[in-house]
């Protein structure tokens, strides 16, 4: 490999690690924000999602017992949709 191509490589490797360490203190939350994440969450803890429309102010408990309790089925006489798998 001539001169250039080394000087080219390890430019841009220096340069892709100063721009690791400058963006990754924005990229890390806050200590108390991954403690919080860490912990599993059960359906009586307080799950807050913001819900609009016919939905608002009904719990995350309630909509999960529900979809539980009365899975979707397919309506009489619909066929099943087609789903593509992978690719576009």
């Amino acid at each position: 490999m001539n001169r250039a191509g080394v000087i080219f490589c390890v430019a841009s490797i220096a340069l892709s690690l100063a721009l690791v360490m400058a963006l990754m203190p924005s990229a890390m939350v806050p200590a108390s924000v991954a403690a919080d994440a860490a912990t599993c969450k059960t359906l009586e803890d307080d799950i807050e999602v913001e819900l609009s429309g016919v939905l608002e102010g009904v719990s995350m408990y309630d909509l999960l017992s529900h979809y539980l309790e009365n899975p979707p089925t397919l309506q009489a006489g619909a066929a099943a949709r087609v789903r593509q798998f992978g690719g576009c």
